[in-house]
């Protein structure tokens, strides 16, 4: 456990070094299995094949396949570990997350090898604690994050973007970097695109992950767990190890279905368009979502899907449960349709002389985090009193620290 920003410090150098042995793995893989399409010889310096015919290019493209998931696994990693140092503040990771992904790592890249030893020389000059993006999969704007003890007490918090040659400057890079930390600092406008904003609710954060937490620990003991969520959602977490150990793999298949639809019949999720979450082989793959790693129980089970969890909610039932909340609301999909992209539009919402449409992303939040419905709702109620035409709002919520610590 990182306690101080040596321990930090310490745990990236280790996470960087197995990110790039995992890079490097990919690396060679990809080039037997180019080789070996093309109908070439196979490498005399090919890695070593730990199971299967090695002139066989399926079986490297399955290495390739858990290359791939070991470095998803690992970036999460470093997420849990960016979201702690960024004290869980939610308005850091959707302001700098506006990027696209800057590609795998290695030390091939010039700039690679400038922020580690950026990172290093302020560990060893200043004792401050960087974190580097390449670690990460949520962060990608700028390339280091420098943590500075304030006068106050209070830790600041520096970007940076680093360039190998300081004469060849972004100067688009360097307008994204100023408007994430002014959006951060004043709940401002997003970088990328000119209606994104942070709203403030001012609403504390109220979630039912303490419910998570026990159904983790009943299915280790059981194989398989369902339960209710308060705000219409159908909860089923599932133990890999116990299940297959309790009734072997066909059978816990069989008990997994079976087990699933008996909670849709008793949570009356039957009516509207169903919407399903399950954690499995989801590592990295939504960068506006907290990572595993900062889960409340059986992170790592998470993370290399020995453990998963669906969520279940219909729209027929969000709609309801919203007004009861005294929500105006309206689906905008089609029966049967559900959503296919983080940011399209799902939910319409109208209070306050003001309508907004909220999208997939933050119909996961009701999903991953289990957040509190009314909560929600009073959330949805101050962004909408606060809204202007033309606004794409993005709602941070107050003490959210305190859900993941």
């Amino acid at each position: 456990m990182c306690q101080n920003p040596g321990d930090f410090f310490t745990f990236q150098d280790n996470l960087l070094s197995a990110t790039l042995a995992a890079t490097q793995a990919r690396a060679e893989r990809s080039r037997v299995a180019k080789r070996l399409r093309k109908g070439e010889k196979l490498p005399s310096d090919a890695p070593e094949l730990p199971d299967g015919d090695p002139y066989d290019v399926d079986a490297w493209v399955l290495e390739l396949d858990v290359c791939e998931r070991i470095i998803r696994q690992l970036r999460s990693i470093g997420d849990a570990m960016a979201w702690r140092v960024l004290g869980y503040n939610r308005s850091y990771v959707l302001a700098l997350c506006r990027n696209e992904s800057p590609g795998p790592m290695h030390l091939g890249k010039k700039g690679t090898q400038h922020e580690i030893e950026f990172a290093a020389e302020q560990w060893r000059d200043h004792r401050r604690f960087t974190l580097l993006r390449d670690v990460t999969d949520c962060l990608r704007i700028g390339d280091a994050t420098v943590f500075h003890d304030g006068d106050d007490g209070w830790q600041d918090i520096y970007l940076h973007e680093l360039k190998s040659n300081p004469n060849a400057r972004d100067r688009i890079q360097d307008l994204r970097l100023k408007a994430a930390a002014e959006a951060t600092r004043n709940f401002g406008r997003l970088p990328g695109d000119i209606r994104a904003r942070l709203v403030d609710t001012g609403v504390p954060y109220v979630t039912h992950l303490p419910a998570l937490a026990d159904a983790f620990s009943l299915a280790h003991k059981r194989g398989i767990q369902t339960m209710k969520i308060p705000g219409g959602r159908a909860l089923l977490a599932f133990d890999f190890s116990a299940a297959r150990k309790r009734w072997g793999e066909e059978e816990a298949g069989r008990r997994f279905e079976a087990a699933y639809s008996s909670l849709l019949r008793r949570s009356r999720l039957t009516t509207g368009t169903r919407i399903c979450f399950t954690s499995g082989d989801s590592v990295a793959r939504g960068r506006l979502t907290p990572p595993w790693g900062i889960y409340p129980a059986q992170c790592a089970a998470l993370i290399a899907d020995f453990l998963v969890f669906t969520v279940t909610l219909c729209s027929d039932s969000l709609v309801e449960e919203l007004g009861k909340c005294g929500m105006d609301v309206r689906w905008l999909l089609p029966d049967g349709v559900e959503p296919t992209w983080p940011g399209q539009p799902v939910l319409e919402l109208r209070s306050s002389g003001h309508r907004v449409s909220m999208n997939s992303a933050e119909i996961n939040r009701l999903l991953l985090e289990l957040v509190d419905l009314p909560t929600w709702a009073r959330g949805m109620d101050r962004v909408l009193a606060k809204g202007s035409v033309g606004w794409q709002p993005w709602p941070v919520f107050t003490n959210e620290d305190q859900t993941w610590i």
